[in-house]
Order: C-alpha cells, then structure tokens, then sequence
C-alpha cells in the first residue's frame, strides 16, 4: 500500500504518506476498536468483518 502511494506521488513524499494515511486510517481505526469492543472478551463477529473488510487495495 504505501509503495504504491509512493508510486503515485511523482517523487512528493509528503502528499504520497498523506494518500496513505486517507487509505489505511479506515481499517485501522477498526481493527483498533476491537480490542475494547468487549473487554474480557472476543469483539462480534461482525465487527471483525467490517474491520477486514475496512481495507481498499482500489485507490
């Protein structure tokens, strides 16, 4: 993913590690809120979809 930003970026760094902030913060974001979805215990099963599913290789 990120060299794939990278790529994109004609030699900007700074705009290629932003593009790559705007794809992965989604799947991030969600995959860190299933550790205290339910604390003791293991997150929904639908919540662990949606978090794998977070992530966007189009774009």
């Amino acid at each position: 993913m990120l060299a794939d930003c990278l790529a994109r970026a004609d030699g900007d760094h700074r705009a290629a590690y932003a593009r790559y902030e705007r794809r992965m913060r989604p799947f991030v974001a969600l995959n860190q809120a299933l550790a205290t979805e339910n604390p003791g215990g293991p997150a929904s099963e639908e919540s662990v979809e949606r978090a794998k599913n977070a992530l966007s290789l189009d774009g």
